[in-house]
């Protein structure tokens, strides 16, 4: 299963030879990232999650940067879950243009909940480990080497 979401770059997302600047990617995938957990119900509203596992931290994004965003607009963003650890989740992604035909950008995302009372890890709700399998997938594994998980070369038709 595929899980695209819509993402927008705004002119000043630009840098100074008319590309996105890649400093801009990241936030490109956050907000869909967040759109798509959101649409499940998890969310922040009037600063108060949702659910408790909303609270969760980054620990590592990877970005490999493969053809210019060179205009403002929207593109997708594609995530397939990777991995789903007792604390933690893995994301593969890709940036795509709307039609699907160019991959702009690649990476990786880990995550893990946080106990906001400890601010240690905690484990998932099954709740939420439902929903993410829902929204992004049975999660799959690198391979047996441990190399890291890539997304398919072609982009899918949307």
């Amino acid at each position: 299963m595929d899980c695209i979401a819509p993402s927008e770059v705004f002119l000043d997302d630009l840098d100074f030879m008319g590309n996105l600047h890649n400093g801009r990617y990241p936030l490109l995938v956050e907000r869909a990232l967040v759109s798509v957990w959101a649409r499940g119900g998890y969310a922040m509203v009037d600063g108060v999650p949702t659910h408790p596992d909303v609270m969760h931290a980054v620990l590592e994004q990877t970005y490999r940067y493969l053809t210019p965003v060179r205009r403002v607009g929207p593109v997708h963003v594609e995530f397939k879950l990777t991995k789903l650890g007792r604390s933690s989740m893995v994301y593969a992604f890709r940036v795509l243009s709307t039609d699907g035909g160019t991959v702009h950008a690649e990476g990786t995302r880990v995550e893990v909940n946080i106990d906001m009372e400890t601010l240690t890890t905690a484990p998932w709700a099954e709740q939420t480990r439902e929903l993410a399998v829902t929204l992004f997938g049975i999660p799959t594994p690198a391979d047996s080497a441990g190399a890291q998980e890539r997304m398919p070369d072609r982009a899918p038709a949307t």
